[in-house]
């Protein structure tokens, strides 16, 4: 009782001496900004091109409604399909592909805009025009309606003049005619047989390379453990190639590659044996699409996938077969799938996949 006394007598004490210090003119000044050197003036405009600003559209593209618009398109198309229900694992690839456009931010920085150092190009300055197109919106309640829909919508935007009056598309030699080339951002791997369908109406048969932990040759009456209980859930995700190749839509000369059954192949010989491989099977004077599936990476470079696969390859593995391995080769068309973002960690799975559409693209 007697230290709670003292202690406020030491305060009413102190108290007199505090209200009565002296003021001072210069105790407080005035807030205004200093004399601008007119040298060092800011630039208020908004002109700056971060990555990690303005609309989030795949490598800061252009965006367009390709599919409801009508007219010429641009040489080279970047598609999302936003479509997983017919997936055999995990669900949620659905939103895949603006998961691929937030990774192309990351992807962007590190290639200085659209400059491509590992390639050295810039598409951009060969004149090459590149649009985003969005996302599809197809159906999550009836598959049947949403493969005849894929299939349409890819072929109406296909069979589309380029704006290039020089034609930088791809050029049919069964039509004799220049197409866009549609970059397709998934989803789960079936999308992969109506794109194909839709492919062949203007390339006729094609050469797949297809980069994949999993063959997705499946038989559809052993396929995920069960008989398909519709003529519909005969086609899957693991079933695409399977399709494809009974209804004709494929060359004989097709590359596998990533299928963990094949790993050693990497292991024991290196990239350049798998680049090798491929590009003595695949022709290329004739028309190749390219498939890649993210669970080709091992989980540990890409947890967000629908159907992860321990003893995989790494990214930059992937980067090189890419660049070598499709060097030169007549590419109509590519998809990139199987991106889960509910899955994915610190967005590393969302940049792998960005990465991998850059240099495909």
């Amino acid at each position: 009782m007697c230290t709670i006394s003292l202690l406020a007598l030491t305060a009413c004490t102190l108290l007199p001496y505090t209200l009565a210090a002296p003021a001072h003119d210069n105790y407080q000044k005035s807030l205004e900004a200093p004399n601008k050197n007119p040298d060092d003036a800011f630039d208020l405009e908004p002109t700056a091109n971060f990555a990690f600003a303005g609309i989030t559209t795949f490598a800061q593209l252009p965006q367009s409604q390709c599919v409801t618009e009508s007219g010429p398109v641009d040489d080279i198309l970047v598609l999302g399909f936003p479509f997983d229900t017919a997936t055999s694992y995990r669900t949620g690839t659905r939103f895949g592909p603006n998961t691929i456009r937030q990774g192309s931010r990351a992807a962007s920085l590190a290639c200085s805009g659209h400059y491509n150092h590992r390639q050295s190009i810039n598409p951009f300055v060969q004149n090459i025009s590149v649009v985003d197109c969005g996302d599809l919106p197809i159906s999550p309640f009836d598959n049947s309606l949403a493969f005849a829909r894929m299939e349409e919508w890819f072929k109406r935007l296909l069979w589309r003049e380029v704006k290039s009056a020089d034609g930088r598309g791809v050029k049919s030699l069964k039509i004799g005619r220049v197409h866009p080339q549609i970059v397709s951002l998934g989803g789960d791997h079936s999308i992969s047989l109506p794109i194909l369908r839709a492919l062949n109406t203007v390339y006729g048969k094609v050469s797949a390379i297809h980069i994949d932990a999993h063959i997705d040759t499946w038989s559809p009456k052993v396929f995920a453990g069960a008989e398909a209980e519709s003529k519909q859930a005969e086609f899957a995700d693991g079933t695409p190639y399977y399709w494809a190749g009974m209804e004709g839509l494929l060359t004989s000369k097709n590359v596998h590659a990533g299928i963990r059954s094949t790993s050693d192949m990497l292991k024991r010989d290196g990239v350049w044996a798998i680049t090798d491989k491929i590009r003595a099977v695949v022709p290329h004077d004739e028309p190749v699409y390219v498939s890649l599936d993210v669970d080709s990476l091992d989980p540990a470079f890409a947890p967000g996938t629908a159907g992860p696969a321990s003893g995989g390859w790494t990214p930059r593995e992937i980067i090189q077969i890419i660049i070598d391995g499709l060097k030169g080769l007549n590419i109509v068309g590519v998809d990139v799938v199987e991106v889960l973002p509910s899955y994915d960690n610190a967005e590393i799975t969302g940049i792998a996949a960005a990465e991998f559409t850059i240099e495909v693209s």
